[in-house]
């Protein structure tokens, strides 16, 4: 369990860092309001599929056990 909660923390610095980069980038760079950059799109994506899925299979881990099984190092 600490090994997918840990998991669960780099992706969510990874997706916060992600976000504070396209952020500042895009202001420094005086990108207009409306535009749209693949920035944002990583920045999402890191935090939903990386933090949030790992905070579920962390939840799903502690009802069911799933890292006991064989095939959890396989999804690792």
């Amino acid at each position: 369990m600490k090994k997918i909660f840990n998991a669960a923390c780099a992706y969510m610095i990874i997706g916060v860092l992600a976000g504070l980069f396209y952020r500042e980038f895009t202001k420094a760079n005086d990108f207009p309001e409306g535009d749209f950059t693949q920035l944002g799109v990583v920045h999402t994506h890191v935090l939903t599929l990386g933090f949030i899925v790992l905070l579920i299979v962390l939840a799903l881990d502690k009802v069911f056990g799933l890292s006991g099984t064989k095939l959890f190092s396989w999804f690792f």
